[in-house]
């Protein structure tokens, strides 16, 4: 079985990798796809569409028997801004299956310049003086003082796409 991984991000990739080997056996590949959203999804609704994108786009490019789309984004709510991340996995049947993984809410200050126009990666970058957080630790990992890091925030996101998977295909 060929698993297309729709990212070149290592965080999410290990996330995959991790989370399907347990319960499939594949060679795993790893491609450079469009989400066919914006870079900066700002709702569930263009989140989820870009993980599903992804999929599609990994499964077609590798002529894969699965492709797995992750994508991470941001919500306003009344409240606050909320992180939110979405996966997606498509095989044969080209109907996806979806599922929506942790969320916590962010300072004010890093959503205002989100929604502003600015990437999440770039503004985390700068708010902790660091380079490259969002293929590291991610915005999850800060706001959870490494409690919580994005691998493993994907990793459970991924364990939900292979569950729905096998029940599917049972």
């Amino acid at each position: 079985m060929i698993i297309a991984i729709g990212t070149k991000n290592p965080t999410k990739i290990n996330a995959v990798t991790n989370a399907f080997t347990q319960y499939v056996k594949g060679e795993f590949i790893s491609v450079n796809v469009s989400s066919n959203v914006s870079d900066q999804p700002l709702s569930d609704e263009e989140t989820m569409l870009g993980a599903i994108n992804r999929a599609r786009n990994a499964r077609e490019a590798e002529k894969a028997n699965i492709g797995v789309g992750l994508e991470g984004g941001l919500v306003k709510t009344e409240i606050g801004y909320f992180l939110c991340n979405w996966g997606a996995l498509v095989d044969d049947s080209l109907q996806p299956v979806v599922a929506g993984g942790a969320r916590i809410i962010i300072p004010n200050e890093i959503g205002d310049q989100v929604f502003a126009g600015q990437e999440l990666g770039d503004v985390m970058d700068s708010y902790v003086k660091k380079h490259n957080v969002r293929q590291n630790e991610g915005a999850i990992g800060i706001f959870t003082n490494g409690l919580v890091d994005r691998t493993q925030m994907f990793s459970e996101l991924s364990t939900l796409l292979i569950g729905q998977y096998l029940y599917k295909n049972r």
